[in-house]
């Protein structure tokens, strides 16, 4: 019980450090398949799509994103990089900058039980001008099986949220429900690939959904 109430301390501080960062990545499908211990690396491209119902045409995205993750027992955390290019059906391109920071405590899973239940919550931040640059938070729920095999270990997740979208054009109510889910490969080397996807990819400014997939690679330094 005293651990767990460490944890949960451990916790809500990353999350009051995080909700200071200028940070969730924009553009790729925001994840949460767990926490690895240590440190590591990845590298995400995206691909997004949105339909314009009221300009009748079709947006469409790519992104890179770069992340470093840590992990120490149940607590966990990220930090990221994101620029993302948009395709408006209309118009001239254009292309964002954001920071992103997620906080993370594993709820649910000890170190060999291979499905795992991981709260998170996440910030970004565009790097715009202006006084108020369109930010972005996220608080939910996910869940990994890991699924060992010989040379590779399969993790399909699937992770639920709630996101909240501010300083930005919004029809309706800030607060838009998600989902995103992919499936994690590791090799005993520590290098890995991932795939994933995110039906509200980004950020949205109307009421259709910019939904996206993504492939990335990432290394776990043991």
């Amino acid at each position: 019980m005293t651990s767990l109430r460490v944890s949960l301390t451990i916790a809500l501080l990353s999350g009051a450090l995080v909700s200071r960062l200028p940070a969730q990545a924009t553009g790729v499908p925001v994840r949460n398949s767990g926490i690895g211990q240590g440190i590591s690396a990845g590298v995400d491209l995206g691909f997004g799509r949105r339909d314009r119902s009221e300009s009748g045409g079709k947006e469409t995205s790519r992104a890179i994103a770069g992340s470093v993750a840590l992990g120490f027992g149940p607590v966990g955390g990220s930090v990221g990089l994101s620029r993302v290019s948009i395709d408006p059906a209309t118009g001239a391109n254009r292309t964002r900058t954001a920071l992103s920071a997620t906080a993370e405590l594993t709820l649910f899973g000890a170190p060999l039980v291979p499905l795992k239940v991981v709260w998170q919550a996440g910030y970004a931040r565009q790097l715009a001008s202006g006084a108020s640059p369109p930010w972005r938070g996220s608080l939910g729920i996910g869940a990994g099986l890991t699924i060992p095999a010989a040379v590779v270990s399969i993790r399909p997740w699937i992770a639920p949220r709630l996101d909240y979208l501010a300083h930005q054009p919004v029809s309706g109510t800030r607060v838009k429900p998600s989902l995103s889910a992919g499936v994690d490969l590791g090799f005993l080397n520590g290098l890995g690939i991932r795939l994933g996807y995110d039906n509200r990819l980004g950020w949205d400014d109307a009421t259709e959904r910019a939904t996206g997939v993504s492939v990335g690679v990432r290394y776990h330094f043991r």
